[in-house]
């Protein structure tokens, strides 16, 4: 376990020694965990740059004078996008690419609470796998050319590194499966296979899959019953956001102290190049569990060809939504 105040002495430290220049990108960082982070990176580096993907540079207003005023020295560009839908991704790192000639950190944390049901964007995916994965994946697999300019380049994706579960092997897209447990399970496993595809083929790259832990975000407090909804799951939906309130509240983490330990990933050299599950405490998660059946069959390989046909096969359809 890495204490919470050697992290902060770690961060310190990292401070200290005048880190400049940085290009980061992040995804995810309007709110909760990700802002944090966020926050604490400006704190942390000099004239850094800061990439920040979201749906409404308005409503980041304030958090943009807020980064701006804890470092006047760094420069950060809100880039408009949906990233549940791949071809903004896209677009979004065309935009990054034509400005930058490295990216040195990634950092990646969008996500939904799947309770409502499958809910599907314009280019067919189901968009609670589609932020936790799919649109994960492309940012990475997008930004990779630059990631590997950098001296020191880090990708960090926050989710359930480390707990890892066995799959529908025959439908681990979920498009016949699809369940709350499930895309949990799949997104968390699919996740770790796939970055240790990439860190096989990049290898100075550090790719980290982290668990945060319960933390005290209002990511449940956001959730609400689609408009279609009955009274009963209506009323069912608050209790569980209330039960959630209160566990979350005796059990969790600020999104402060969460923001801290993400900055830490992003900047520590206690993990090397290769691809990392690191637990709530930041420890490394070695235990292989079911990730070692899925690697002597092959799956890191398997889980990276299906993300790219998926890649193929929801761009191509978002392109004919498009009208003419």
């Amino acid at each position: 376990m890495v204490k919470a105040t050697t992290i902060r002495q770690c961060n310190a430290r990292f401070a200290s020694e005048h880190h400049t220049g940085l290009v980061c990108v992040f995804a995810g960082a309007t709110s909760g965990i990700g802002a944090s982070t966020l926050e604490r990176m400006a704190l942390m580096l000099q004239t850094p740059t800061f990439y920040v993907l979201g749906r409404s540079a308005a409503r980041f207003a304030n958090q943009r004078a807020k980064l701006e005023s804890l470092n006047p020295s760094c420069k950060v560009v809100f880039i408009e996008a949906e990233v549940s839908l791949l071809s903004e991704v896209d677009a979004a790192c065309e935009q990054i690419t034509a400005a930058e000639q490295k990216v040195d950190c990634l950092y990646m944390s969008p996500g939904l609470i799947p309770l409502n049901g499958p809910q599907y964007t314009k280019e067919g995916l189901e968009t609670c796998f589609a932020v936790s994965y799919y649109s994960r994946m492309r940012l990475t697999w997008n930004l990779l050319p630059l990631l590997r300019q950098s001296p020191r380049p880090r990708v960090l994706s926050v989710l359930s590194g480390g707990r890892e579960k066995r799959m529908r092997d025959e439908d681990i897209g979920l498009e016949q499966h699809w369940a709350p447990r499930a895309v949990i399970n799949h997104t968390t496993t699919m996740t770790s296979l796939a970055l240790e595809h990439l860190a096989e083929n990049d290898k100075r790259i550090t790719f980290l899959h982290a668990f945060p832990g319960l933390v005290r975000t209002d990511i449940f407090a956001r959730l609400t019953a689609p408009e279609s909804s009955g009274v009963r799951w209506r009323l069912l939906l608050a209790i569980i956001r209330g039960l959630v309130a209160v566990v979350v509240l005796l059990f969790g983490v600020s999104a402060e102290d969460s923001g801290e330990r993400q900055a830490f990933h992003l900047t520590s050299d206690r993990y090397s190049p290769g691809a990392w599950r690191i637990g709530s405490s930041s420890d490394q998660v070695s235990a292989p569990g079911v990730l070692e059946q899925y690697r002597e069959r092959g799956w890191p390989e398997k889980v990276w060809e299906h993300t790219m046909r998926v890649f193929d096969k929801a761009l191509a359809i978002g392109s004919d939504s498009v009208p003419n």
